[in-house]
Order: structure tokens, then C-alpha cells, then sequence
């Protein structure tokens, strides 16, 4: 198992949980391996017949170990059907809120036994990925966006409905739009939301208060260059505008376009010009100094909130005075700040906010097709929604709850910044929002894990311009798509 996962250490999780899929579905080794000759980082000449070996030792591993040893033992289902195992991302303040919630559960059902198994982001899609290899998921996993439509297409959740219709898990006070944010492109309801949230920029007033700056109502791709500037002449602090990040940004900016990244499976926006200005950013902000330099993001773990550039760094070449990022981040972000600054939130900066904003299911919980009890695993979900005590419990760690009545319970025992993020998402985002964009197809997770971070940084090591970059983009996340 120590070999099986330093091989897979040296692939990105979106590569892994494709590769895994598709030995699942019974891929040959070669054709596998030859899905990821394109390694996110660019392999030195010569080196390519070490990463096929490694490419081919993964496969024999996995197929060795899945076939012997029963793979995925981290991950493992339940034994009985009166134990459930469920898996999660996140800090270990989610952790220990979450065990409160299930150890609730147990009381309140005899007999029942819940096992817990938290893990970082990225670690948990590798540890998923090698569970469904060989049919052993969790029973309940949390599931996210950029992964719903790749692990519903292949069959490895199952629907909700019918437990919905049997009234044994109650969305009654969810609304409409929540709930179909769970169903496939043909109707199937394999998630319920955990919680809701906003794309929010975090940002340190205190330190923006302190140099006479304002972000406007409504503030452009051009007005948040402009700040960043504004920002870094003043003070030295630097920008950190998604390094290494997904495509939700830039998903975000094109809704304001009134355009869809995506469409029926493939890349919508192939016109590069469309795309080039968000790379622009990147390149205009390391040639005029106030990105951070990418060798800052050598040193910090990318995953970890307690790392993050807004609140980990005193000194201005490492600090960042903002993070794009979710609303409910908002909570976990001032508890880890030392200096006694406030943090504040805000749109991204679009060119139409009405049009680029909208309410996110922040996760997902789902039912593996692995569940040996799925009515029990429904019951736990509707535990979750409904349970007055739970979602006191979890407060808006997952965001604002689904169950539009438990705002008011868990109103009372809120923070500051719980209550800031509530308001935000409550008062700014749904007046001034349109429908959320559908779920990114199956094979976008190695766009958001792989192609777009790599082109990022490519950037700001000034490997590519923005024009390079939006080429470079456009070509591989196509291919990806087509394959």
C-alpha cells in the first residue's frame, strides 16, 4: 500500500481518480497510461520513459492490490447495516463539529454506529478515487461540483428520489432550485446540499481602511487590477488572485459575458480573446510586482486554510490582502487571524454582477452505491437538514442550511462573522443573482486540477503571456473533453 500511494503521489488527484475510473470500466494499462503523457508539470527530455514506468506500475498496483487485498482499506463500507461510514474534506474544526453531529445520531438510534474519516481536499479525491477501484466507498461522501457529473455518470452513486417520496428524507423546506442543484442532466437526484454559500472575496478592511481604499458596488475585472495596485504602492502588500485554482473565476467572469465555460459536454468559449483577460491579470500583476511570486506557494500547503497568504504572513512579500473564495470561508479565515485585523467579503469582480453571481451548493452529501443500508444512510441525510440540534451544531461551517427554517435556530448562538456571511449571502448575492451554471461536465475535474492551475503558473513564472496561456488552455481542456 506504501508503494501503491507514492505512485500516486506523483500524479494529480484529477489524473488518479480518471485513471482508477477507468480501470474500473476496464480500460487496457496502455491506454490508460497514454491519458496522461500530459503531466501537469512538464516532464524533462528524457524523462518520459520514467513517468510511462511509473504510469505502468500504478496500473499494476492498483489492479494488483484491487484483485488481492481488497483496495481502498482506508475507505472501507460497512460491515452491518446498522453502521455507516461517511467521508468528508475539510479542517479539523469541521472534524470535531461533525463528530458532535453523528455521535447526536447514535443517540438518537440505538444500535447505530457512525464512522467518521475526514481528510484534506486534495488527499480525499485520491482516497475516493482508489475506493471506487475496487467497490469500496463510504457509505455517505461529500461530494463537490467539479466531481458530481464523473462519479454519477458511472454509476457509483445511487438516486435519492425514491427516499424522498417515501418520506424518509425530508427536503419539504428546501427550496426547488436547492434541490434540483442535486439532480443529473436527466433528472436523478444522487446529492442533497450540505449548506449554502456565494463565490466571496475576502479581503482585509483593516488594512484597506488604513490606506483610503474602497472597493465600489459592482466592481469590474479592471477596477480589482487597479486595487491591487492601489494596494501594493501603499503598503507593499501583494495580490493573491487564485494561484494554482480551479476555473470557477473565470467560469464567473464569462457569466457576466452572459457565456457558459461549458456546454453539453465540451468547452463552450474556444475564442481566445474571450479568455485572454484573465490571463492578463496574472501576467500584468507579476510584471508589475503585485502578484505574489509563485515561489511563495512552494512553502505553504494550498489545501490548508491556517496557510492561506490573507492571514498567514505578516511580511508583505508573502502577505495577500485578499482571497477569492466562498462565503462561508469567511468564519474559519478571522478565527486564524493573529494581528487583530478584521476581514470582510465581497462580489468577484465582474463586468455584470447580477449576471456571474449566484447561490452554490458549497458541497454535497451523497449515497455510494457501495451502502448496504441506504435507507438508514437517507435517514442520516435528513438528520442533517432537518435536526434542529445538528444544525446548531454545524453552524455555517458548510454555509447557510438548506432547511430554510433553521435559520432562525441557529441564528441566536452565531458569531460576527457568521452572521456577516449569512447577511451576505442573504442580502447581496440572492436580490442580485441569476441561476447557477450547470454541473461542469464529467471529465472537467482535470481541467480545474491540472490544466488550469499548470497555465496559471506558467504565467507567473512568465514560462507564457496571457495570449500563450488562453491558447494553451483552450487546446488541452478540449482535449481533455474529447477524450
Amino acid at each position: 500500500m506504501d508503494t501503491l500511494k507514492s505512485i500516486l503521489d506523483s500524479f494529480s488527484y484529477s489524473h488518479q481518480s480518471v485513471m482508477i475510473l477507468s480501470l474500473r470500466k476496464g480500460g487496457s494499462a496502455l491506454a490508460v497510461c497514454n491519458l496522461f503523457i500530459d503531466k501537469r508539470r512538464q516532464v524533462a527530455k528524457g524523462a518520459k520513459v520514467t513517468f510511462m514506468r511509473r504510469a505502468f506500475a500504478i496500473v499494476a498496483s492498483i489492479g494488483f492490490l484491487c484483485s488481492v487485498s481488497a483496495c481502498g482499506q482506508s475507505t472501507q463500507t460497512s460491515a452491518d447495516g446498522e453502521h455507516l461510514t461517511i467521508a468528508w474534506w475539510g479542517s479539523q474544526d469541521r472534524n470535531d463539529k461533525q463528530a458532535q453531529v453523528d455521535k447526536l445520531f447514535e443517540k438518537e438510534n440505538p444500535g447505530v454506529k457512525i464512522d467518521g474519516q475526514f481528510s484534506q481536499y486534495s488527499d480525499y479525491w485520491q482516497k475516493l478515487a482508489t475506493g471506487a477501484s475496487g467497490d469500496q466507498m463510504p457509505d455517505i461522501i461529500a461530494m463537490d461540483s467539479p466531481y458530481f457529473s464523473q462519479y454519477a455518470d458511472n454509476d457509483l452513486l445511487i438516486d435519492l428520489q425514491p427516499y424522498v417520496d417515501a418520506g424518509t428524507l425530508d427536503l419539504s423546506e428546501v427550496s426547488k432550485a436547492t434541490v434540483d442543484a442535486g439532480r443529473s442532466e436527466e433528472g436523478n437526484l444522487y446529492a442533497v446540499s450540505s449548506g449554502l454559500n456565494a463565490p466571496a472575496l475576502m479581503y482585509d478592511k483593516t488594512l484597506l481602511d488604513s490606506l483610503g481604499i474602497t472597493i465600489p458596488k459592482n466592481w469590474t475585472w479592471d477596477d480589482f487590477i487597479d486595487i491591487c495596485r492601489e494596494v501594493y504602492e501603499a503598503s507593499g502588500v501583494k495580490t493573491n488572485a487564485g494561484y494554482y485554482r480551479d476555473v470557477f473565476v473565470l467560469q464567473y467572469l464569462l457569466r457576466g459575458e452572459g457565456k457558459e465555460l461549458f456546454k453539453n459536454g465540451q468547452l463552450n468559449v474556444t475564442d481566445e480573446s474571450q479568455i485572454e483577460p484573465y490571463f492578463a491579470m496574472f501576467q500584468k500583476g507579476i510584471d508589475e510586482g503585485w502578484h505574489l511570486d509563485p515561489t511563495v506557494f512552494t512553502e505553504i500547503s494550498l489545501s490548508a486554510i491556517n496557510q492561506d497568504p490573507l492571514i498567514a504572513y505578516s511580511d508583505a512579500a508573502h502577505r495577500s490582502w485578499c482571497n477569492f473564495g466562498w462565503s462561508n470561508s469567511l468564519p474559519s479565515l478571522q478565527s486564524l487571524v493573529t494581528n487583530g485585523d478584521k476581514l470582510a467579503l465581497t462580489t468577484w469582480p465582474s463586468s455584470n454582477i447580477k449576471k456571474s453571481n449566484y447561490v452554490h451548493p458549497s458541497m454535497y452529501w451523497a449515497i455510494t452505491k457501495n451502502c448496504k443500508n441506504p435507507e438508514l444512510a437517507a435517514r442520516w441525510i435528513d438528520f442533517y437538514v432537518n435536526n434542529a440540534q445538528a444544525n446548531k451544531i454545524m453552524g455555517t461551517d458548510r454555509g447557510v442550511p438548506i432547511n430554510n427554517k433553521m435559520y432562525a435556530v441557529i441564528k441566536e448562538g452565531l458569531g460576527e462573522s457568521d452572521l456577516t456571511a449569512i447577511e451576505y449571502l442573504r442580502k447581496v448575492v440572492e436580490p442580485n443573482s441569476s441561476t447557477i451554471s450547470a454541473p461542469m461536465p464529467e471529465k472537467s475535474s482535470q481541467i480545474n486540477s491540472s490544466i488550469m492551475p499548470s497555465v496559471q503558473e506558467e504565467i507567473l513564472y512568465k514560462r507564457l503571456d496571457a495570449k500563450q496561456a488562453a491558447e494553451k488552455f483552450i487546446s488541452q481542456a478540449s482535449a481533455a473533453l474529447n477524450r
